[in-house]
């Protein structure tokens, strides 16, 4: 079973501050460098930081690679730690609440979404 990851804005909300000021806190704390991927000792290390990977269509520039920053939960509570922060409220894991979310949409609603996608993704 995969861990338990959180963005970098995920973090934040659960840390109670901005994304972008947590993305700064963490820079000036030697873990991410100018491009929010981890530093160093971090850049391994997945049991406390996992950079997502993958690959996205640019409308101009074509297929593009990216990579994301994600904190697992022993990483969370860490940087939690260096803060002295501490966590608001438990976590929502992701397939529980897009379970929910799905459940809470309709067969009519959904086949709407889906032609709205089709007819964005021919329009580009």
């Amino acid at each position: 079973m995969k861990p338990q990851t959180y963005t970098i804005g995920e973090a934040a909300v659960l840390l109670n501050l901005g994304r972008n000021t947590l993305a700064r806190l963490l820079r000036h704390a030697g873990i991410l460098d100018r491009k929010n991927l981890p530093l160093g000792r971090y850049r391994n290390n997945t049991r406390l930081v996992v950079v997502a990977t993958g690959t996205y269509h640019h409308p101009i520039l074509g297929w593009t690679h990216y990579g994301r920053t994600e904190l697992t939960d022993a990483g969370l509570d860490l940087i939690a730690d260096l803060l002295g922060a501490d966590i608001e409220r438990l976590p929502i894991h992701r397939s529980m609440s897009s379970e929910t979310h799905c459940a809470s949409i309709s067969g009519d609603e959904k086949r709407n979404m889906n032609q709205k996608a089709v007819k964005y993704s021919h329009s580009i």
